[in-house]
């Protein structure tokens, strides 16, 4: 059953470092466009906290882990194919015992260049020096499995986390999280007050079929004094899909008889969510304020996750 634990925990690596997307097309009739007006060489100081909240299966006891970095954001070059930007963490206050493996990584990458692209409209396209970082990457997780062989369960954890940056996508997914959820409302058009509906496919971090969900996107601060705009996103799984995976998951791994799986599960308030809050300058297209959170409650494993990024400078 540990066993089974861990690999749980490495598939919600994946799960709750990408998929960071907005699915919605765009609208024209009196809206605005949020594109970046980058300059060359412009530079900003970032501040992200990083807050965890787990629970155990009796949502009865939880622990709150908050760890913050500081980056470095800085537009080195720009053409008709894009921007070029260089990511640097100069600082990083991690939470002791921070469970989050990204986290940990993240903070043994500082001041390690991440040198990204992004398309004229602010979509994240790549990272330009991935044969760079992966060994800088490849040499942190070494360092995490060396300083965990007293902790089985989380060795296995880093060293599966090797395994996943082994490809250019599973390193975006374990370094690029703040990079993505800093520039996820870039590249589209938002109509006021005008609120969205889009059905999507959401990924199911049990491995099953992805999840039926409803987005809904909104424009719903347009402030011409200060040139500043607020876009709100909210993402909701059907609560009936997500029990019926997490009975089909429990059924597979637990040696509990299929009745007692139904009944404890039917006593418990299971969900997948993400909202987002962005605040941007869209004279300058620079976002100045975000939150991105994504709230997990599937039983035994209860997770909320709040990535919050403020413009120092």
């Amino acid at each position: 059953m540990q066993l089974r634990q861990t690999l749980l925990k490495i598939s919600l690596l994946l799960f709750l470092s990408g998929n960071f997307n907005i699915a919605h097309t765009q609208t024209t009739n009196n809206s605005l466009d949020v594109v970046p007006h980058w300059k060359k060489d412009d530079t900003h100081l970032i501040k992200i906290n990083v807050t965890t909240d787990d629970g155990n299966s009796d949502n009865v006891k939880s622990t709150t882990y908050i760890s913050s970095f500081d980056a470095r954001f800085q537009v080195t070059d720009f053409s008709d194919s894009g921007y070029i930007v260089e990511w640097v963490y100069t600082g990083v206050k991690l939470a002791d015992n921070d469970p989050v493996l990204e986290n940990q990584i993240l903070a043994k990458l500082i001041n390690q260049k991440l040198i990204v692209r992004f398309s004229k409209v602010g979509k994240f396209i790549d990272i330009e020096n991935a044969n760079n970082v992966k060994p800088a990457t490849d040499k942190a997780i070494d360092d995490l499995v060396a300083s965990t062989l007293s902790n089985p369960p989380l060795n296995m954890q880093y060293k599966a986390a090797k395994q996943i940056i082994t490809s250019e996508q599973g390193l975006e997914a374990v370094i690029l999280k703040h990079i993505k959820a800093y520039d996820l409302s870039f590249g589209y058009n938002y109509k006021l007050n005008y609120i969205q509906t889009n059905k999507m496919k959401f990924p199911n971090p049990l491995g099953g079929q992805p999840f039926d969900a409803v987005e809904k996107v909104q424009l719903t601060k347009l402030d011409s004094n200060t040139s500043t705009c607020v876009i709100e996103t909210n993402k909701v799984i059907d609560g009936a899909a997500v029990k019926a995976s997490v009975v089909d998951y429990l059924k597979k791994v637990s040696n509990a008889d299929a009745e007692t799986i139904d009944e404890e599960v039917a006593k418990v308030n299971l969900e997948i969510s993400e909202s987002t809050i962005h605040e941007i300058n869209y004279v300058k297209g620079i976002v100045q304020h975000s939150t991105f959170k994504r709230t997990m409650n599937l039983g035994f494993q209860n997770r909320t996750t709040i990535i919050e990024t403020e413009l120092i400078s």
